[in-house]
């Protein structure tokens, strides 16, 4: 059927729709696409459920109009041909209803594969992420655990150089012996004394090397003990690196099986309510049963799981509008003159305001380009 008229540019009604079945023979079709035809309709167009029934309420009238026909002038065999084509055609638009449900299941599959890789690679990102993060941390605290060793380190070199070798404290035998010497230098008895100075000479240097010994003793002693709590430091900072590793590692890992249990689980609730609607009976009444009726809870249904978790994936919640930008801001013109284009102004009629505002205010303009400032202002407040 050929329109006479041009409708690309209104919407039809279905006054319109209905209507175009006026001028072909409906009872000929034999075939869902024979149907589509006969509307004014290509064959693999795609419309909703309700649009269906009424076409195949419409295609039936007339068949059943011409079967009572042919039974009351005794056409038999051809009212059966009928009959069978009418059976034919109910049992194919069953079937595209069918067709539907299992396209848009498989656009659902579709969508929930898209949304479980985005899932993915945004977990992956995120898992990334944190451990470059730690590792920045770690790496840090690494840092400022040598630097706090290192001031350690030269706090007690300074503290070790400002310590003071004390007097040396000699043994009582030494004392004596030193005692002796004054006395019998007292007595003039000089072989004795020089020997007893011999001995103090040996005395000494024995005395004094134990003495600087256990100074320096001492001074290690200090230093061992910085060093073993460093040891221990820096032993209980590996413990505590391990710790957080391990600590990040296991929540990464419970994130990840929470996501593939919680993506199983939409899975499987996805398939099992796509296995009932997939069983369920073609309906050929324009009205909907309970079992098809788009209840209030019927966007956020697990048939809709795909498109629920690209949305969520995506950032975008439920009522949330989708921003597109602009077509000129996202174009780059380059500054470039626009070729077959026509101003705003120019298209409304804008000159007609603009020759009233030239008669009207042009000599007013030129009157005051000719005055100073301060006549202006006279000339503003007086004429």
């Amino acid at each position: 059927m050929e329109l006479t008229e041009d409708y690309s540019d209104d919407e039809l009604e279905s006054e319109f729709f209905l209507s175009a079945s006026k001028n072909d023979n409906l009872s000929l079709c034999s075939t869902v696409k024979d149907a589509f035809v006969a509307h004014g309709l290509a064959a693999d167009d795609k419309i909703d459920r309700r649009e269906q029934v009424l076409m195949f309420r419409n295609v039936e009238k007339e068949m059943e109009g011409e079967l009572k026909r042919l039974m009351s002038e005794g056409y038999f065999d051809r009212a059966k041909a009928m009959g069978a084509r009418l059976e034919s055609l109910r049992s194919e638009f069953g079937g595209l209803q069918l067709k539907d449900e299992l396209d848009r299941q498989g656009k659902q599959k579709k969508l929930f594969g898209k949304a479980q890789k985005i899932f993915n690679k945004q977990v992956k990102s995120k898992h990334d992420k944190m451990e470059d993060g730690l590792e920045k941390e770690l790496a840090e605290q690494a840092r400022d655990h040598a630097k706090y060793a290192a001031i350690q380190r030269q706090n007690l070199a300074l503290e070790m150089s400002r310590i003071e070798k004390p007097r040396m404290k000699y043994s009582k035998a030494r004392m004596e012996y030193k005692n002796a010497e004054i006395r019998l230098c007292a007595l003039k008895q000089y072989d004795d004394a020089k020997n007893v100075r011999r001995m103090l000479k040996s005395i000494d240097a024995r005395e004094e090397a134990a003495f600087d010994a256990e100074f320096e003793r001492k001074l290690q002693l200090k230093v061992d003990a910085l060093s073993k709590f460093q040891k221990e430091a820096a032993a209980r900072h590996v413990e505590k690196e391990s710790h957080i590793r391990w600590k990040e590692k296991r929540a990464r890992e419970k994130e990840e099986w929470v996501g593939k249990t919680n993506l199983g689980n939409k899975t499987r609730d996805m398939e099992h309510c796509m296995t009932i609607d997939g069983k369920m009976k073609p309906e050929l009444t324009v009205k909907p049963s309970a079992l098809l009726a788009k209840r209030s809870g019927y966007s956020t249904s697990s048939k809709h799981r795909g498109g629920q978790l690209l949305d969520k994936v995506k950032g975008k919640s439920a009522g949330d509008a989708v921003f597109i930008e602009s077509l000129c801001s996202i174009h780059d013109f380059q500054d470039k003159s626009l070729l077959n284009t026509t101003k705003y102004g120019d298209k409304i009629g804008w000159k007609g305001y603009e020759s009233t505002f030239t008669q009207t205010f042009r000599p007013a303009e030129n009157r005051l380009q000719g005055l100073g400032a301060e006549d202006c202002v006279e000339y503003e407040h007086g004429e």
